[in-house]
């Protein structure tokens, strides 16, 4: 089987911060209702921003 790979990105204030949560589950619903299943997550700071970042990483079988 063959695979398609996408990736999503979302800003967070660090661990435990809930203020995105929404914008963050609608756009996860959004993506496994177009068959995208999440394979792998990080959280990572982005230096020049100041900010923690979460990656999702999402694949699906290629039609």
């Amino acid at each position: 089987m063959k695979w398609q790979y996408t990736t999503a990105q979302f800003i967070t204030r660090g661990l435990g911060d809930d203020s995105g949560a929404a914008d963050l589950e609608t756009a996860m619903n959004q993506l496994g209702h177009d068959g995208w299943e999440l394979v792998s997550s990080t959280v990572y700071h982005n230096v020049e921003a100041q900010q923690d970042v979460l990656l999702l990483v999402f694949k699906r079988p290629v039609a």
